[in-house]
């Protein structure tokens, strides 16, 4: 029997009993959607949750500080023992499995500010290795390039522009507004709180890229335990500006890069004393002995992958450094949600159980019907296996027929939950969905591979159904099949 006769003998009893079919693919049709449903629920909930929590800060991205208590011992790690960050830290950190770039970091002690044109504003002045930081910022200009290494370059954070104000002409609109006030009520004055009208998120953002600009900085001292005020202007360009930090986190915004040669020139001249050297404080001569090592403030690694992170972690705490990262908390969204889909799932195996035992009966109903036809193929040459193969696909396209229908269904469910979702902000209410793709705020989603297991497992239930009626079928007496009425 050619493969084509027996797909067409299939298709012609299917048809030939189209409600029954119709009955009988109801249940894996049921089935199926409600499995797809809720599994497709479950893995938008947990996509959201994952997407919310990148929102505290980008996953790969890991601050590595040293570990200061010791907790097989319970004990306090002394200094002599507890790890530095130096140079040697950033070799030994580049050396770990799955860490893509490592970039060391040091603060400037005082508050800087930056002034470009009439606009100024502070800002957090962080010195980086050029050459380490560029494999880790290489991705995250958005305009302009990263430093080559010439000490009067910066990068700026995306935030830096929004942060600059234009102060002589806020004052001017502010004695302006208050010369208009007093003429309307009387010479009462209008106080003016907040921020400037030109502020704020739809502010157009300058293009600070190429532009010189001037670093200020000022220390105090004391003279005859007089404070004294001292200022420092460093004339620098800005070469690059990077992309919005994930999270939109304050400190990130307000940042400007810049080598480690300026950074260590400004912290000398801030330390400085212009007395006797008790006028400097315990902690500042720390700062100072901490600067002449080399001693970064902080070393934040860029993990190759979101699965890494994990492995990454368990390394770096084997080797004595402390890191923390909302991707450790991925493990129990995960393992929460993994209950989760096994709960609604066998929940909804159990319609395509009764499913099952549906095709199971249909089938053998078929063979009671057919017994004759069964007889006279078996007399004008059918073999076995091709008994077996007919009975076989017909329960296998019912259970096809019943789960492309059920695929429908849950697909339509999905869409009715998202829009019920989107319409009532209940991912507002869960905390959810904070991100600006259309797909990070829907409750639920049906990725390619969950319609393709669904059509494929609703396949092999039928065909798991046909096996013994089709077994039953090929094993009848071709003589008395013909005899039966």
């Amino acid at each position: 029997m050619k493969w084509t006769d027996s797909f067409r003998i299939v298709w012609r009893n299917l048809w030939r009993m189209k409600l029954r079919t119709a009955l009988t693919s109801v249940g894996v049709m049921i089935g199926t959607a409600a499995i797809v449903a809720m599994i497709a629920l479950s893995l938008g909930l947990k996509d959201n949750a994952v997407k919310s929590l990148e929102n505290f800060g980008n996953l790969t991205e890991l601050p590595v500080e040293p570990m200061y208590w010791n907790e097989e011992r319970n004990e306090p790690i002394p200094d002599d023992e507890r790890k530095k960050l130096n140079m040697a830290a950033v070799q030994e950190l580049k050396a770990v499995p799955g860490i893509a770039a490592v970039m060391p970091m040091k603060r400037l002690y005082e508050q800087a500010k930056l002034k470009v044109g009439r606009r100024e504003g502070y800002v957090e002045l962080i010195g980086v290795d050029v050459r380490e930081s560029a494999d880790y910022r290489k991705n995250d200009i958005e305009k302009g390039t990263y430093l080559s290494g010439s000490p009067q370059e910066i990068v700026i954070a995306y935030g830096v522009a929004r942060e600059l104000r234009d102060l002589e002409k806020e004052k001017r609109e502010e004695r302006r507004r208050n010369a208009s006030g007093g003429r309307q009520s009387g010479g009462g004055g209008v106080e003016y709180w907040g921020p400037p009208p030109d502020m704020g998120e739809n502010q157009p953002t300058l293009n600070l890229v190429d532009k010189a600009a001037t670093l200020i900085v000022t220390r105090e001292y004391r003279v005859d335990d007089e404070p004294k005020y001292e200022k420092k202007e460093v004339r620098v360009r800005i070469v690059g500006q990077l992309i919005q930090a994930e999270g939109n986190r304050y400190q990130d915004m307000r940042s400007v890069y810049a080598p480690f040669e300026m950074i260590k020139e400004l912290n000398d001249w801030v330390m400085r004393s212009r007395g006797d050297e008790g006028s400097v404080s315990p902690r500042s001569r720390e700062q100072a002995n901490q600067q002449n090592e080399l001693v970064f403030d902080q070393i934040t690694v860029k993990v190759e992958s979101r699965e890494q992170v994990e492995s990454v972690v368990k390394a770096l705490k084997e080797k004595g450094y402390e890191v923390w990262s909302p991707a450790r908390e991925l493990e129990t969204i995960n393992n929460f949600f993994f209950v989760i889909q096994l709960v609604l799932g066998g929940i909804a195996a159990i319609s395509l159980l009764v499913a099952t035992i549906g095709i199971v009966n249909t089938m053998i109903m078929s063979i009671l019907e057919r017994t004759k036809e069964i007889g006279i193929m078996k007399v004008i040459g059918a073999t076995v296996f091709n008994i077996r193969w007919l009975f076989l696909m017909e329960s296998g396209f019912i259970g096809l027929i019943g789960g492309l229908a059920g695929l429908g269904i849950a697909w339509g469910a999905v869409e009715l939950v998202n829009f019920l979702g989107s319409s009532s902000d209940v991912m507002q209410t869960m905390g959810m969905g904070f991100g600006s793709s259309e797909e990070s705020s829907r409750l639920a989603y049906i990725p390619s591979w969950l319609a393709l297991f669904a059509i494929g497992f609703s396949f092999i239930i039928g065909l798991l159904a046909g096996i013994f009626p089709a077994i039953r079928a090929s094993r009848l007496s071709a003589l008395q099949a013909i005899r039966s009425e």
